[in-house]
């Protein structure tokens, strides 16, 4: 295996690789859960406001590991060196084959059925979100600048359509409905209205796994997490306001963000919020599919994957392998498993490794790995914290309310042990045998 990843993302593209995994089906659904509570358009800001402090409070935490730890690979070299290679495997694996892949099959999904119905096309969505899938592997495997590239052409497309059709609807219609703000909430509303709103905060982690390739990794990737997460919230907040605004009972509509477009614009806005999704969720399967490569990429270089994984690309010099790896799995999900399934799977695996960076930034600090850092999370101790705390309160919610699947998602990650002891005996026995023949 020859040949390293070049440093050659800036700011803007690291900012934009964030946004971009992170904005993408949520926001045209969740606002109809936070007007089914009932709030008052502070309270549903202030709603937002706390997913943006979770997203800025976990991200803080992967900044400031990938500030110390400036590799390829992101959360699998911090557990690496903070909890030992065991715990790395595991998380790695479970990345590969559950999270990553059961996210981009989810997300595929949503882009079908938008798509079918934009485009008025008869084929069925699993067709449709594989060919999303096979897409977006190639824009990243065809160079190192072409995905990075095409994620600051997709980010800046949607944020700007968001913000234009928030301000457009908040310009075109009068005060704010009565019903929305009288209407009792629905029982359990608050609940699932978090549940969903941190969902679409949802991969504020991935933009690590490019460390390696962003330059001053140490200042840049802080700063573009704080910087991201502030753009998601003020876009976010704003179409929040803009529904309750135009829809009077948005809390029934299950396309909250189209039906309002359809309310102020007629049918065309409609059909404009449904290509806005198509564009919204391709951009974040690309992001997704670009930085997780990275990880195959880094776990093969280190001998916890196939070996074969760890090579470039010799003309175009990407991780050409490692995508196809990726590719390959998200296209098992959507072979195998309905949409819900997907999510819970992703969700409750996700979540484990959250706390788990969480607690490994403390120990790096600690141990004074990387000192003194490019970039420190704020507040000392309170973002892990904060994370851990969401992360008890998530799963244990997942657990009560779905606990086969649940179940399934801890039996997945325990078969890995295995996995690993196979893996590392190898690894022994090739040690061994490279000794004896010198």
């Amino acid at each position: 295996m020859t040949g390293a990843l070049p440093r050659h993302l800036g700011l803007p593209a690291a900012a934009a690789i964030y946004v971009g995994i992170i904005l993408g089906s949520g926001i045209f659904v969740a606002p109809a859960l936070v007007s089914a509570t009932g709030a008052s358009p502070l309270y549903s800001t202030l709603l937002w406001l706390f997913g943006a402090v979770v997203a800025a409070c976990g991200a803080s935490c992967y900044a400031e590991c990938a500030a110390r730890l400036p590799e390829s690979g992101g959360f699998f070299v911090f557990h690496r060196v903070a909890y030992g290679p065991a715990v790395a495997f595991v998380g790695g694996w479970a990345a590969i084959f559950i999270t990553y892949p059961a996210s981009i099959a989810a997300i595929a999904l949503i882009l079908a059925s938008y798509l079918r119905e934009v485009a008025g096309i008869g084929v069925d969505d699993r067709v449709i979100a594989a060919a999303a899938i096979a897409i977006a592997a190639t824009v990243n495997a065809l160079g190192l600048r072409t995905g990075p590239r095409a994620q600051i052409v997709l980010t800046s497309a949607k944020i700007g359509a968001l913000l234009m059709l928030g301000a457009a609807a908040l310009a075109a219609s009068g005060p704010r409905a009565a019903a929305t703000s009288t209407a009792p909430a629905v029982p359990g509303a608050w609940l699932a209205a978090l549940v969903l709103m941190l969902w679409t905060y949802e991969g504020w982690s991935d933009v690590t796994l490019l460390a390696g390739e962003v330059r001053d990794p140490g200042r840049n990737i802080g700063r573009a997490v704080l910087i991201g997460t502030g753009i998601l919230f003020v876009t976010y907040a704003l179409v929040q306001l803009a529904v309750d605004r135009v829809l009077p009972q948005a809390s029934t509509s299950t396309r909250p963000v189209a039906d309002a477009a359809g309310a102020v614009f007629g049918a065309g806005g409609g059909r404009l919020v449904g290509a806005l999704v198509v564009v919204s969720t391709f951009g974040a399967i690309q992001g997704v599919i670009l930085t997780v490569s990275r990880l195959g990429f880094a776990m093969a270089r280190e001998g916890a994957f196939v070996p074969w994984f760890g090579a470039l690309h010799p003309k175009l010099g990407t991780p050409v392998r490692a995508t196809a790896a990726m590719t390959l799995a998200s296209l098992a999900y959507l072979a195998s498993s309905s949409f819900r399934e997907i999510v819970v799977y992703f969700t409750f695996a996700i979540w484990i490794f959250y706390g788990l960076t969480a607690v490994a930034v403390v120990l790096l600090r600690r141990r004074g790995v990387g000192d003194p850092p490019g970039w420190r999370a704020p507040l000392g101790i309170v973002p892990s914290i904060v994370v851990l705390a969401t992360g008890a309160f998530v799963s244990a919610q997942l657990v009560r309310q779905r606990p086969k699947d649940a179940l399934v998602g801890a039996a997945i990650l325990a078969a890995s042990l295995p996995v690993y002891a196979l893996v590392s005996r190898r690894a022994v026995r090739a040690s061994g045998s490279d000794a004896r023949s010198r």
